[in-house]
């Protein structure tokens, strides 16, 4: 009998502290595939890019994704959402004469950000600043073919930059954040730092 009460009390005590985990942990594990999620836009991006995907027309553009901090609402594809929400896959057109940077009407793809999670930082480092600068509203990473390198501008223009940083938050901040960094050089790296 005694060994009963010592084995369900070890099961109700483990039981206990993994119920009273289980949230937390199921936080995580969704920010860290949403930040994933995001990090394969710019990928398809660059594949696109790289690739000579054609558009309507027989048209090769080069192809980008589209990041915005701002709370403000807008209405891209026909969904209006905060821009903050909203990751933009598009095509810069005009094809070899596009300005780098993402206008109405280039959508490929629109993809929404669910459940309280936002983009919450985006910045950048550049000759001048070699520490994270973050004090932009607009972030756009494009790839132009033949090249595997990443374009990265800014809105307002501030110039060539060496990589950017587009910060995936969640609405309880306990949890933390994660970062999507892009390299000039093409690379993409998820980071929990």
């Amino acid at each position: 009998m005694i060994e009963l009460m010592v084995t369900v009390s070890i099961i109700v005590i483990i039981s206990s502290i993994v119920l009273f985990n289980f949230p937390s942990f199921a936080s995580r594990i969704l920010l860290e595939n949403l930040t994933h999620e995001i990090a394969l836009v710019v990928r398809q991006a660059q594949v696109y890019g790289i690739g000579i995907k054609q558009t309507t027309g027989g048209l090769f553009p080069a192809y980008g994704a589209h990041f915005s901090n701002s709370s403000g609402v807008i209405t891209v594809g026909g969904i209006t959402e905060e821009a903050r929400k909203l990751v933009i896959f598009f095509a810069d057109l005009p094809a070899g004469t596009g300005n780098g940077q993402y206008d109405g009407g280039e959508e490929v793809e629109t993809f929404t950000i669910q459940r309280g999670n936002t983009v919450s930082d985006l910045c950048y480092t550049n000759a001048i600043h070699t520490t994270w600068q973050c004090d932009v509203n607009n972030l756009d990473v494009i790839f132009k073919r033949p090249e595997p390198e990443a374009h990265i501008k800014t809105n307002p223009d501030i110039g060539e930059l060496d990589s950017a940083r587009i910060t995936v938050t969640l609405p309880s901040a306990e949890i933390g954040e994660r970062y999507i960094t892009v390299y000039s050089s093409g690379q993409i790296a998820v980071t929990a730092e």
